[in-house]
């Protein structure tokens, strides 16, 4: 008894045990659904960037260091353009907006705008930090005063008002922790303690940024009017905005997709059973896989929203190929439970190996070094496995718990003359008779598309995936237009020396240092705004030398600069504490630049380092902030990508030629497989679209896919062949009954994959494009390129050449 034997009869009788005991098989499935199911409550969404990463990454505990050191780096940044000029009705609304985003929006560390601007100035040898006006000016003369005032301290320009005058910034940073209770009445007031901190809290959540995001946008609506222009922009703006947009999308993409899936079994079945059947077993798939995320702690990311489309479509195909057998059957001997052990002895194994074959795939990036890639490999093969399950043990319940007319199954109503019929007839003469030439043709067509695909790029730019009309898009433009910028990156210097930052030769490097960045630019790359430590003594310099704009410059001497700094602190400002420590050991330059391509930042980030290498040789420098998040990922994702790929086509080079028992036809076969990425590849190419962090998946993931055709047609293929000892009628008669079955499911694949473009994310339209395409393109490769390889491997014998498939030979 061989192998395949073997398994069809273990499928047999597992189906028979199923069915005879059908309610221990239904409670076993209840209390599976029941205990993940109760899961769902603590599953949650969660777009922020520090999701790509693994809690052991360097990138994020240096970032993570730096918000404990320094607080939050992101930004909301509210700008506001008035048209008729910052008179004193625009300095009113300036002013009210201001305070009531003050008393408003919740977890709020600081707000900074014209209404509170640092302003410093010296009574003796007493140093005032004061808010740059403390009532709306009134008076024409009054608005001209503050214009000055403004024009007077160099830290405002493209940050709190750009450098035209024409745009008002509102800049909003929230906390970085939210603080735990604590029964310690003196906590935070330890003699040690540096320049404030982390306390060990809890980080804001995605929910609590969206809580803030709508509390700002609520207050800025109420002072919307003719004339005034408002804008909201930053990091943490646009990740808020993505939530939105991915719920918007999943909304509109999940029925779409469940109506694609009832129409085309309506179409293949005209029964109800047909329907609801697969239905069922989709629809619990999809709870169980997803209370297996909650229980796992992944949340719903930019990279997992694609499971519920994906578990939908790919998991009504178990129960398509079993259900198809088994309406036949039922048709033939009137017998349900022997239709159904017939069907799952026949489909079972085909069905087990599509679903290993499509885990390997997707399993393929659980070694990833991104975080949120990593748990869509390990949750994916979870969620095939899940609709495996149901599909093997809920099927044979639900057919023996309710009845099923038995009538003559019609799919799509063809009959031996149809117009379908005759186009298979065609593609399998096509096929078999010229087959050197449609292979020649794929190899050319394959050379073709690797040629395109050197036109390929990888990108990461999150403000893309928005529409070029929406709003958070044209104010994050808007601002790196004017500003220069919206997103930061930091550098943190440690000197290693207590009162290192007193050195006047280090203060001199540093603030030459932020006019070098200023002024550096690196692929189109260019900061808006730099500042750091050295701005504020020089204010303050310039504050105690009778606010002459000569002694605007760092002090020469140690001593100068520590009282300098020293007078500035006990002026009661806390502004020191976002520059330093307490210490005067470290430094922190900030750096406000465009929200562009992040693989753009890649040499602009190394030519910042270099240069802050170079000036401070004996510092320990520290590169962070979102920006830096940014690059990380791209590299990471980029890392992963190829490695996925490898593992992927690995994996299920090896599974292939296990199920072809040849190693030539296994390796054969995956040409088949291989050919649609390159095509698609090939494709984005000429369409200049980039691999970004969504189609960057796309590659493993139809692999995983599209072999699962290849298994059916080979394993088809294998029992034609063996009864017919011909190619070619093997061909045909593969093409005439699964072909069919695998036209129909493709459709429904790339239909469901193609719902994506009527997202509102750029990201999901791309993918669901490239990935219905790549459908197609596998399609065509197994309806043509898999029978031409065939026919040339076995020449066309008369007597068949050895075959071995699952342990058969013939």
């Amino acid at each position: 008894m061989n192998i395949h034997t073997q398994c069809e009869g273990l499928f047999r009788r597992l189906c028979e045990s199923i069915y005879t005991n059908k309610y221990i098989a239904l409670l076993l499935v209840l209390a599976l659904t029941g205990g993940l199911a109760a899961q769902l409550p603590k599953l949650a969404i969660d777009t922020r960037d520090e999701v790509f990463f693994r809690d052991t990454d360097p990138a994020l505990i240096a970032y993570n260091q730096f918000k404990q050191q320094f607080g939050q780096d992101e930004l909301f940044i509210i700008a506001l353009r008035p048209e008729n000029g910052m008179d004193t009705a625009f300095f009113q609304t300036l002013y009210n907006l201001h305070h009531e985003l003050e008393q408003t929006v919740p977890y709020l560390d600081d707000i900074t705008s014209l209404v509170n601007g640092r302003v410093v100035w010296a009574e003796g040898d007493t140093l005032h930090v004061d808010d740059i006006f403390e009532t709306p000016p009134q008076t024409e003369a009054e608005v001209q005063e503050i214009k000055k005032r403004i024009a007077h301290y160099p830290m405002f320009a493209n940050y709190l008002i750009s450098g035209d005058g024409t745009l008002a910034s509102i800049i909003i940073k929230t906390v970085a922790y939210q603080e735990e209770a604590s029964d310690d009445l003196l906590a935070g007031f330890a003699e040690d303690e540096s320049f404030p901190q982390g306390d060990g809290g809890s980080p804001l959540s995605n929910a609590q940024n969206m809580e803030v995001t709508r509390a700002i946008k609520n207050v800025v609506s109420k002072y919307q009017q003719p004339g005034l222009t408002t804008y909201l922009a930053g990091s943490p703006a646009v990740v808020s905005a993505l939530q939105i947009g991915i719920e918007k999308d999943l909304g509109m993409i999940l029925p779409l997709s469940m109506l694609l899936i009832i129409f085309s079994l309506g179409l293949l079945y005209r029964r109800l059973s047909g329907v609801i059947y697969p239905l069922l077993i989709v629809f619990l798939s999809l709870v169980t896989t997803f209370g297996f995320m909650a229980l796992a702690g992944f949340p719903i990311t930019l990279v997992t929203e694609i499971l519920p489309s994906f578990l939908l479509i790919v998991g009504v195909a178990d129960a398509v190929h079993i259900l198809t057998l088994f309406y036949l059957k039922y048709n033939e001997c009137g017998e349900k439970q022997q239709a159904i052990i017939d069907a799952m002895g026949a489909a079972g194994l085909p069905v087990l190996m599509t679903s290993i074959t499509t885990a390997c795939g997707l399993l393929s990036f659980a070694c990833s070094d991104v975080a949120t890639i990593a748990q869509l490999g390990f949750v994916a093969p979870v969620g095939v496995f899940l609709a495996f399950f149901y599909t093997i043990v809920l099927l044979p319940v639900c057919i023996a718990l309710f009845p099923i007319q038995r009538k003559t199954l019609k799919t799509g109503g063809a009959d031996a003359h149809s117009p379908i019929n005759a186009i298979f007839s065609w593609i399998a003469r096509l096929t078999t008779r010229h087959a050197i030439p449609v292979a020649l043709c794929f190899g050319l067509l394959f050379v073709g598309a690797l040629y395109c695909a050197l036109d390929v790029r990888f990108s990461h730019n999150i403000s893309t995936w928005f529409p070029a009309d929406s709003q958070i898009r044209m104010a994050t433009d808007e601002l790196d237009q004017v500003n220069g910028g919206s997103v930061k990156l930091e550098a943190v210097i440690n000197t290693g020396k207590v009162n290192g930052l007193h050195d006047p030769d280090v203060q001199q490097r540093l603030d030459q240092t932020i006019t070098d960045i200023s002024t550096l630019e690196v692929e189109g790359i260019r900061a808006g705004k730099v500042w750091g430590l050295p701005d504020v003594l020089k204010e303050t310099n310039r504050a105690l030398h009778n606010d002459h704009q000569r002694a605007y410059t760092v002090p020469q001497s140690q001593q100068l600069i520590a009282q300098e700094l020293m007078l500035f602190e006990s002026s009661g400002s806390d502004d020191l504490e976002d520059f330093t420590d307490r210490n005067y050991q470290t430094a922190r330059l900030s750096i406000m630049a465009p929200f562009e391509d992040s693989v753009l930042y890649l040499e602009y980030i190394d030519q910042v380092e270099q240069l802050l290498q170079e000036r401070f040789p004996d510092a320990d420098i520290t590169i962070t902030g979102k920006i830096k998040l940014f690059v990380t990922i791209v590299t990471n994702a980029l890392t992963s990508m190829i490695e996925s790929y490898g593992i992927a086509l690995v994996l299920i080079s090896i599974l292939m030629i296990i199920m072809a028992g040849r190693i030539r036809i296994g390796l054969l076969s995956m040409v088949a497989n291989v050919g649609p990425i390159i095509l698609v590849m090939g494709l984005m190419g000429i369409a200049s679209i980039p691999i970004d962090l969504s189609s960057v998946l796309v590659g493993s993931l139809v692999l995983g896919i599209v072999v699962d055709d290849t298994i059916h047609f080979l394993h088809h293929f294998q029992r034609c062949y063996q009864q017919s000892a011909d190619v070619e009628k093997a061909v045909h008669k593969t093409m005439q009954t699964t072909g069919r079955a695998l036209f129909i499911t493709s459709l429904v694949l790339c239909g469901g994959f193609y719902i994506y473009m009527i997202g509102t994310l750029n990201n999901n339209v791309r993918f669901g494009m490239i990935t219905g395409t790549a459908i197609i393109f596998a399609l065509a490769a197994d309806f043509f390129l898999l029978p031409a390889l065939l026919s040339i491997v076995y020449s066309r014998h008369k007597r068949p050449m050895k075959l071995q498939i699952n342990g058969r030979i013939s």
